[in-house]
């Protein structure tokens, strides 16, 4: 398997690409310690695989640059629904739909549950960023399920786990959209997919974590906890949801007869209707606080996984992973899926569920190619999300902590250990069985 006619060199040069990388990695990360400064991950990154094109005798200039070109779309999609999500809670059109379900569903349990889920969801289906529902919506489930009796540290595990499900959730999952532009494959087919995988889950863990300790609020309760919002009419706040979807709906439903003027366009949109039906607002505000902080983070990493992919696919870094893949997956199948469900959200806590799908995500799928590419994506995609919840990084943990008011991150983390490890299992089943899933739910 490893003749060559190159010999043995090819291996030798990917081989040190991926250490040189590793210990650029390494040594920035100590420097940051040591010096008490917390350097980006895009920028750790960066420098890494520029440091492992040079040690292995290439020039990095053109493909670091030329890299993140290819997720301008992916950071559009990511920076215009922030706009989108940031101008409804801006025109209050969120806080009224947080006491709309407060007030007209408060004595039934599983339908505030459904509700707050599809609120903690939707943010991360339009992003494909968890922290984005955690930095919208979040505030307004907090508020919901904090009236509703459930403790802070079950409300913390909630935001974590379900913003970490929401965001595989279609139409945008980025780590899917990474792993099939590493592979050539077009980003298309995976809703039902996606659906399949989230749904279930997503109620599974959402019952888990909130069914026992609901408790229905009285009418003075909620209005202390959230006063009662100003609106135009009833219908209003939901208006710019509506326009959203359903002009998504019309491209899909009517191609080549609607208008595709693609999903940032449709977000735009959507925040501009959003002028009209609540209180008012400076827009050009709203869209500056909506494009930095964390999403701006996420922007950048995003643009600095392009350069990775770029350059470990010149050193051969990428191939080698691959081969790896390969032959574990030839002789131990068994510990191949296990590899996947341990590495994927493990080495994500370092690299975030980015860096995990490039550097693990694309040798996988290749390493399994004989398997339907779309569910398997998608199954890769889901384990990729979790290491939202690892530490170091822990990106949604950590903003589900500080919102729910704790203090402590190991509290909150065990309980999201189940709802984790349910959700990871059946990822799993569905990665080993990925051409029965696809027959049923992959349109191709």
């Amino acid at each position: 398997m490893f003749a060559h006619s190159h010999g043995d060199a090819m291996y030798w040069t990917a081989g040190f690409a991926l250490v040189a990388m590793a210990v650029a990695f390494a040594v920035i990360m100590a420097l940051g310690k040591k010096f008490n400064q917390k350097i980006p991950l895009a920028f750790t990154l960066f420098v890494a695989v520029g440091v492992s094109a040079v040690a292995t005798g290439f020039n990095p200039l053109r493909h670091l640059f030329e890299g993140p070109t290819w997720y301008i779309y992916i950071n559009l999609v990511i920076f215009c629904g922030m706009i989108f999500l940031t101008t409804m809670k801006a025109a209050g059109n969120l806080d009224c739909i947080a006491y709309d379900i407060l007030t007209k569903f408060r004595t039934q349990p599983a339908v505030v549950l459904v509700l707050v889920m599809a609120l903690l969801f939707f943010p991360g289906m339009v992003t494909g960023v968890g922290t984005a529902a955690i930095l919208s919506t979040g505030m307004v489930a907090v508020v919901i399920l904090r009236v509703c009796g459930i403790p802070n540290v079950k409300i913390g595990a909630i935001l974590a786990v379900v913003t970490t499900i929401g965001s595989a959730a279609p139409p945008v999952n980025l780590p899917a959209i990474i792993i099939a532009s590493g592979i050539n494959m077009p980003y298309e087919g995976f809703d039902r997919i996606l659906w399949a995988l989230t749904l279930p889950t997503g109620l599974f863990s959402m019952f888990w974590l909130g069914w026992k300790d609901y408790r229905v609020p009285s009418v003075e309760a909620i209005e202390e906890a959230l006063p009662k919002p100003e609106r135009i009419n009833a219908i209003m706040p939901y208006v710019p949801l509506l326009v959203v979807v359903a002009i998504m709906v019309c491209i899909r439903a009517f191609p080549g007869r609607f208008p595709d003027i693609v999903t940032p366009m449709v977000f735009m949109v959507g925040s501009v209707v959003t002028l009209f039906t609540g209180k008012r607002f400076n827009y050009v505000n709203a869209c500056r606080e909506a494009i930095g902080g964390g999403v701006f983070s996420t922007v950048a990493l995003i643009f600095v996984i392009g350069a990775v992919v770029q350059v470990t696919t010149l050193t051969g870094a990428k191939g080698l992973l691959v081969l790896a893949a390969m032959v574990i997956g030839a002789t131990a199948p068994a510990l191949m899926y296990g590899a996947m469900a341990i590495t994927l959200p493990l080495l994500g806590g370092v690299l975030t569920q980015l860096g995990t799908a490039v550097i693990l995500g694309i040798p996988f799928e290749l390493a399994m190619i004989s398997k339907n590419p779309v569910a398997f994506v998608a199954g890769l995609s889901m384990l990729c999300y979790f290491a939202q919840l690892v530490p170091p990084s822990a990106l949604g943990g950590y903003f589900a902590r500080d919102l729910a008011g704790e203090t402590e991150y190991m509290p909150m983390l065990k309980k999201c250990i189940v709802p984790s490890l349910v959700t990871i299992a059946f990822t799993v089943i569905e990665l080993v069985f990925a051409d029965q899933f696809a027959a049923v739910f992959v349109p191709f």
